[in-house]
């Protein structure tokens, strides 16, 4: 028998979250596509579910996260508009989408490599963000993300290995933060905090990135909070803004 258990239960939610991401990119082409057309009011929900073949219960979670893009407004009794200032907006800094996605809709051929994973012992200032002691162990993975074969976002995960069992170390690094964060606890991550700013990259990240020392990266540093309200992961993430550019679509009440 098969389903029942952990190993079960995560394959059934791999086959939804993959089919949710597909839905996604295939709404926000069709979002492209229909733009171009001049066209901005998209087809009724039940068209879309068989248009897609998807659930409708997918289709409103695709449509919902559009919402909180800003990438289409939803009005009651009217029905679901594109917003047209919005189309030529590849990366929305409010968007939880994956750094694979964002290169992609920039136009590149996206990639990702394991740079590192160990176990290391936290400083005082990732500590506090975790809410644990300063020296407790968290698992670091360094990832590059590619475009087009070219290093173009470096970024770091620290999750605490308390949460992660006997061998944090021998974590999949191919797998999200997300996913076994959530596999392990039980709990999924519902918000993320950023602090961004522009700086120089540190020496390590203009290796990894082949950037000059002088070239400037915009530092994005997430925590990562469950339903419980607790930090779970820490990412500080340096982008490259020749690859992914950011903007920032601010969304008011829909009616």
């Amino acid at each position: 028998m098969t389903g029942g258990g952990p190993a079960g239960r995560a394959g059934i939610e791999s086959v939804a979250a993959d089919s949710y991401r597909q839905t996604k990119e295939r709404l926000r082409a069709a979002i492209s596509r229909l733009a171009e057309e001049g066209r901005y009011r998209l087809p009724s929900e039940a068209e879309l579910t068989a248009a897609l073949g998807v659930s409708r219960a997918t289709l409103r979670s695709v449509l919902h996260s559009l919402q909180k893009e800003g990438r289409i407004r939803r009005l009651h009794g009217h029905g679901t508009f594109i917003n047209r200032h919005a189309i030529g907006v590849t990366a929305n800094l409010a968007d939880a989408s994956p750094f694979v996605d964002l290169l992609r809709q920039a136009g590149y051929e996206p990639g990702v490599r394991t740079v590192g994973q160990r176990v290391i012992e936290l400083d005082d200032d990732l500590a506090a963000s975790l809410e644990v002691a300063p020296g407790s162990r968290a698992l670091r993975i360094e990832r590059v993300f590619e475009a087009d074969g070219r290093p173009a976002v470096h970024s770091v995960d620290h999750v605490p290995a308390g949460l992660l069992g006997e061998h944090p170390e021998d974590r999949d690094p191919r797998s999200s933060t997300f996913e076994f964060v959530e596999i392990d606890t039980g709990l999924p991550v519902c918000y993320s905090v950023a602090q961004v700013r522009p700086v120089l990259p540190p020496p390590a990240v203009a290796a990894a990135l082949d950037l000059s020392p002088a070239h400037p990266v915009l530092r994005l540093r997430h925590t990562h909070v469950q339903a419980n309200e607790l930090p779970v992961a820490v990412t500080i993430v340096h982008v490259n803004d020749d690859y992914v550019r950011f903007s920032v679509i601010r969304t008011y009440l829909d009616q």
